[in-house]
């Protein structure tokens, strides 16, 4: 797994066989990215409580529940996605920059990639429900409420479009080429950044903790396979989004309800 400079070359963009897709079209060093992205980040963090404490989020005429967490949270990933874009663009065409151009494979990275993922979803899934049911209810409580109540779209918008769009806009579109010119190449830029987004699920039980960084270097992956952020952002959509469609519409158990 090494990333190629950007440049002429043979890649296929599938999953399974040929050369992979991915190429490193960005012109920010390793530590000025990643100081970047820290800087990036605490400065989403600014725009959202500016937002909050000027009334724009949980003022009057929010919406019932946690709408301050739900509004923070949306504000924050709109203000990341934002400066990520800019910060790509600053020294380059953030298009290539960010690898947001479609996968040399097309649809069958697409078809590929989902199918990966699902198959990842459904062994994770079904292993937590068996060895530890207990660390899984405790990461899905949260979201129980928020998914089985009347403004459950919202819900479904920030963790099914605006964490995908936000987090893989940063770590994996921005973060890990600027990474992968270290001598740890892209295997190790994989790690590092998987293990910063990890960082943004604190508070989950260890397992999920786990989950959520087995998934990110899933993530990573396909990214080096396909070539193709756009690849990455939906599968991290249809991962996020059907938990939640799972929380509205599945029967669940009392354990996790509360009942």
């Amino acid at each position: 797994m090494e990333a190629q400079v950007e440049g002429p070359g043979s890649a296929s963009g599938r999953l399974f066989s040929g050369p992979a897709a991915f190429k490193v079209a960005t012109t920010w060093g390793p530590w000025w990215a990643l100081m970047a992205a820290v800087a990036i980040v605490l400065a989403s963090l600014g725009v959202a409580i500016v937002l909050l404490a000027a009334g724009v989020i949980g003022g009057r005429d929010a919406i019932p529940g946690d709408s301050i967490g739900i509004g923070l949270l949306g504000a924050w990933q709109v203000s990341v996605s934002a400066l990520t874009l800019l910060a790509a663009g600053w020294r380059g065409r953030a298009s290539e920059v960010l690898a947001l151009s479609g996968p040399p494979a097309g649809a069958t990275a697409y078809a590929s990639a989902l199918g990966v993922l699902l198959a990842f979803q459904i062994v994770a899934t079904g292993l937590e429900f068996v060895l530890i049911p207990e660390q899984m209810f405790h990461d899905l409580r949260p979201f129980v409420e928020p998914a089985r109540g009347p403004y459950w779209l919202l819900i479904l918008a920030v963790i099914a479009v605006g964490a995908p769009l936000s987090e893989e806009l940063l770590f994996r579109g921005f973060l890990f080429p600027a990474l992968s010119k270290w001598p740890i190449g892209a295997r190790g830029a994989a790690v590092v950044t998987t293990g910063l987004w990890t960082l943004l699920h604190l508070g989950y039980s260890v397992f999920g903790l786990v989950e959520v960084f087995l998934v990110g270097l899933l993530f990573s992956w396909l990214l080096w396979r396909t070539g193709s952020l756009r690849v990455t952002i939906l599968c991290h959509a249809l991962y996020n989004g059907l938990i939640i469609v799972a929380l509205r519409y599945a029967p669940l158990p009392a354990a996790l309800t509360g009942g």
